[in-house]
C-alpha cells in the first residue's frame, strides 16, 4: 500500500464548453492496447487513464470498469475484491480505491458525473436509485457470464466509437450511458437472491436522505439539518430510515464520518486532530472518544494495526 503525505488525491472531470460536466472513457494504463494495433477489436486511438490507479484515490465522479479479461485485485474502501474474468465494477464520488494488476486488462473505464447522467436522461432513476450506487447496501461488483460480456462489450465498443468522433451529438453519448446502466440494474435484478428481493426495497425519501448524506456528511451532523431540506419531521425520517435501512439516521451520519476518518488514517499522514477538524469535528478529544467507542481502537491504534496488516 503507498501513503501520500497530506491528502488522498481528488481527481475531477473537465467541463465541456457548455458547462455541462465532461463523459470520459479511457483504457486500462496495462491494456493490451497500449501500443498500436494490439487491442483485440477495440479502437487504439482511445487514451489510456491519466491517473495512477495502482495508489489510493477518489473521484469527485462515478466510474463504470468494464473488464473483459484480466486478474488482480480491486482495493475499495477498506474491501478487497478478486478480479478473475469478465465483470463490471462501479464507483461513487469520494471512495477510496485503487487497482493492482498481476496480468493485462482489457476493457473500459467510463468515467462521468452526476450532472451529465442527468442532463441526458432526466426521465431514468437517480443514480442513488441504482443498486451499485446505493450507499446502503452498495454492491459494487457484477460478475459477467460469456453472453453478458458479450452483450457489454458490443455496448461500449459503439460508444466508444461515438466517443472518439468529434462530430457525435453529446445528446447520443448521453443516452448510451443511461441504457448502459439501465441494463447494469436488470442485471443486478436478476442475480440478486429471491429472498433478498423484499429487504432491497429503499424507499424515496431514504434514497434522497442517503444522497444528502453522501454529499454533506462532513459539514452536516445532525438529523434535523436533513429533515429540514427534505420537508419532514425529524421523527418522521428516523422511522423511515430506521424501517428501511435498519439504522438510525444518527448512526447511519456517523458511519459516513468513521469512514472518511479511517480513509484519511491510513491513506494520508495527518494527524487526529486534523483529521477531526477535516469533518468538523471540532472537539478532537470527542473524536477519539467516539472512534474508540465504536471501532475498538484509538484513531493512532487503528492506523497502526491498518497499516502493519496491508504491509
Amino acid at each position: 500500500m503507498v501513503f501520500v503525505s497530506d491528502a488522498i488525491p481528488v481527481h475531477s472531470l473537465p467541463k465541456t464548453p457548455s458547462q455541462v460536466p465532461a463523459l470520459k472513457i479511457f483504457r486500462f494504463k496495462n491494456s493490451l492496447g497500449n501500443s498500436p494495433g494490439a487491442l483485440k477489436d477495440g479502437p487504439v486511438s482511445l487514451p489510456i487513464t491519466p491517473l495512477p490507479t495502482d495508489t489510493p484515490h477518489r473521484h469527485t465522479y462515478y466510474e463504470i470498469l468494464f473488464i473483459e479479461e484480466g486478474e488482480g485485485f480491486h482495493e475499495i474502501d477498506f474491501h478487497s475484491y478478486n478480479i478473475h474474468g469478465a465483470g463490471l465494477h462501479f464507483l461513487t464520488p469520494g471512495q477510496v480505491h485503487l487497482l493492482t494488476f498481476s496480468s493485462s486488462f482489457q476493457g473500459y473505464i467510463v468515467a462521468f458525473s452526476e450532472d451529465f447522467y442527468t442532463f441526458y436522461n432526466p426521465m431514468n432513476p437517480s443514480l442513488s436509485q441504482l443498486p451499485f450506487f446505493q450507499p446502503a447496501r452498495r454492491q459494487p461488483i457484477i460478475t459477467l457470464s460469456e453472453s453478458d460480456k458479450h452483450y457489454f462489450h458490443n455496448i461500449l465498443e459503439n460508444m466508444v466509437t461515438d466517443h472518439l468522433n468529434a462530430e457525435t451529438d453529446q445528446t447520443l453519448i448521453g443516452r448510451y450511458l443511461g441504457l448502459l446502466l439501465q441494463k447494469c440494474a436488470l442485471l443486478t435484478h436478476h442475480l440478486a437472491q429471491p429472498a433478498e428481493s423484499p429487504a432491497l426495497s429503499v424507499p424515496e425519501l431514504a434514497g434522497r436522505f442517503q444522497e444528502l448524506v453522501e454529499k454533506n456528511f462532513r459539514q452536516m451532523h445532525e438529523v434535523q439539518q436533513y429533515a429540514s431540506q427534505l420537508a419532514v419531521t425529524p421523527d418522521y425520517l428516523s422511522k423511515i430510515i430506521r424501517k428501511s435501512l435498519g439504522i438510525s439516521c444518527q448512526e447511519y451520519i456517523l458511519e459516513k464520518l468513521l469512514l472518511e476518518a479511517k480513509r484519511l488514517l491510513v491513506f494520508t499522514n495527518l494527524s487526529s486532530k486534523e483529521i477531526a477538524y477535516h469533518i468538523h469535528m471540532d472537539d478532537p478529544s470527542y473524536f477519539s472518544r467516539i472512534f474508540k467507542k465504536k471501532t475498538g481502537l484509538t484513531p493512532n491504534e487503528y492506523r497502526e494495526h491498518v497499516r502493519k496488516s496491508t504491509i
